[in-house]
């Protein structure tokens, strides 16, 4: 079969078997003339033809190395003493994947942490890891999943700024927020932060020259990198991100046998009717907020009337959308 009518893929695992089944590294020169779906030098070609092939060669070859390693293949680059590479092998020992006995429950629980990533750029690999974990599981019982809970703009977000904040490059984007409404923000990131389940980032607002703390679920539409790399320093000493004085007290109603995180961070305050009243702190109005609009009508605000007026709210923007 000539190598044009070799596959990328039958060239890859071509290639895999001949490393894989040689008991020596292999020289570049050996893969070539070995490995079918290599462009190999023609007999009597010209120097601009053999320099053609050969850059044909060290294309594939080097997209075929960094597949087999992004599969997680240990493909091993041989030395000598003074750091020439003499050829490349794989050990089949260290490329057996081990057993991995995961339960159907416990697939689940990756499948929710992978759809989290879903619209994200590492969407692809996390549906590839799963892939490759949950292929040893024996079949059974599919644990049913209801609902997976993430945010797939947020996590978009996440991957764009961890990529950003690598580059030391400036993001833009729209931000909402209850003071300024919808804005266009111009930040250079410094750090992604986590508190009360909730995820913000740290970074200097260039528009308004000062740092800010932004909620990566109030970020409208993407994250865009603009600028050129490595173009600030981050900060020799963190700026504080959060004020002290965020927070409240809030007292939610909620059926029985429901709202079970609610109920372990808060304290049952007694009763209304059929529904249980608890007391519970938080740190931001709007994670509360989107908390008890997730219990989908097991819960609502009792207390303070400002927030039970956005639960409110927000549940009738939801209607209307869904009405159309």
């Amino acid at each position: 079969m000539a190598a044009a009518q070799t596959t990328p893929t039958a060239r890859l695992l071509n290639l895999l078997v001949a490393l894989t089944d040689s008991r020596r590294s292999m020289s570049r020169e050996a893969i070539r003339d070995t490995v079918e779906g290599y462009t190999r030098v023609p007999a009597g070609a010209s120097d601009a033809e053999l320099k053609k092939a050969d850059a044909s060669f060290e294309r594939m070859f080097e997209r075929d190395k960094d597949a087999l390693r992004h599969l997680g293949i240990p493909l091993l680059t041989v030395q000598d003493a003074h750091g020439t590479v003499l050829g490349y092998r794989i050990d089949a020992t260290d490329a057996a994947f081990p057993v991995l006995d995961l339960t159907p429950p416990e697939v689940a629980v990756l499948s929710i942490a992978t759809a989290y990533w879903e619209d994200a750029t590492l969407g692809d690999d996390a549906r590839q890891a799963l892939t490759k974990v949950s292929s040893g599981t024996l079949a059974g019982e599919a644990a049913p999943v209801l609902s997976a809970g993430r945010s797939s703009a947020a996590g978009a977000a996440v991957a764009a700024l961890l990529e950003a904040i690598e580059d030391r490059r400036r993001v833009v984007f729209d931000y909402s927020s209850a003071t300024s409404g919808l804005t266009e923000r111009s930040v250079q990131p410094w750090r992604l932060l986590t508190r009360g389940g909730a995820y913000y980032f740290q970074g200097y607002d260039t528009v308004r020259d000062a740092p800010r703390t932004f909620r990566l679920s109030r970020i409208q539409g993407d994250v865009a990198a603009t600028g050129e790399k490595d173009a600030y320093e981050l900060p020799a000493t963190w700026p504080e991100a959060f004020s002290p004085q965020q927070g409240g007290t809030a007292v939610i109603a909620a059926r029985p046998e429901t709202a079970h995180a609610l109920r372990a961070r808060g304290t049952q305050i007694g009763a209304e009717g059929d529904w249980d009243l608890i007391r519970v702190h938080y740190r931001h109005a709007d994670a509360m907020r989107e908390e008890v609009l997730a219990l989908g009508g097991a819960a609502r605000v009792v207390e303070p009337q400002e927030l039970a007026a956005q639960v409110a709210e927000h549940a009738r923007a939801a209607l209307e959308v869904c009405r159309g």
